[in-house]
């Protein structure tokens, strides 16, 4: 039982400090504060990738698809994925059993995972209200990775971990937000 709480306690803790370094860098303008929870979410992002090929799949496919979509604008990211990395070195990779089936479930969620983000970007409040607030809290990822696992049922846990990541993060978020309101 304590594995599990641990388990989606380093998702939510890694949603939570990307969250926070991110509105450090965005929101506060304070990037000398961003490095620690940037770091922080590194180790917790490698740690998460060394549980098994499906969680590391799911990280895999999230930092692609941030790479690609064009998310990663700022010197600080850069300890993140050093960490990351130096962890994966340090832990070591999970065994893959099957490569076909991992780099299917890897495309297939980046491909959410990018589509999250665009949408994010593109989606209009007045024009569409309904996939404004679909794509501003990024619900294709979180439920193409739900309908993967019923083809994967072992991928279940980390789509579980992803809704963990996404309240840490969208938790980070409303508290600087409700802090950032207040300090105007």
């Amino acid at each position: 039982m304590i594995e599990w709480v641990v388990y989606f306690s380093a998702y939510l803790l890694a949603g939570l400090t990307l969250k926070i370094g991110d509105d450090l860098l965005d929101e506060l303008d304070r990037p000398d504060l961003s490095w620690i929870p940037l770091a922080l979410a590194g180790v917790l992002f490698g740690f998460i990738m060394t549980v098994s090929e499906w969680d590391l799949a799911l990280m895999t496919s999230i930092i692609i698809g941030v790479l690609v979509s064009g998310k990663v604008n700022r010197l600080q990211f850069v300890v993140g994925f050093v960490l990351i990395f130096s962890v994966l070195i340090i832990v070591g990779l999970p065994p893959i059993i099957s490569w076909l089936d991992w780099l299917t479930v890897v495309i297939m969620m980046f491909l959410a995972a990018v589509l999250d983000e665009r949408g994010n970007d593109w989606a209009n409040q007045e024009i569409s209200p309904k996939a404004y607030k679909f794509f501003e809290y990024r619900f294709t990822l979180k439920t193409s990775v739900i309908l993967i696992s019923i083809l994967w049922p072992l991928l279940f846990p980390a789509a579980v971990g992803l809704w963990f990541f996404d309240l840490g993060y969208e938790l980070a978020g409303w508290i600087v937000r409700k802090n950032y309101r207040n300090a105007l």
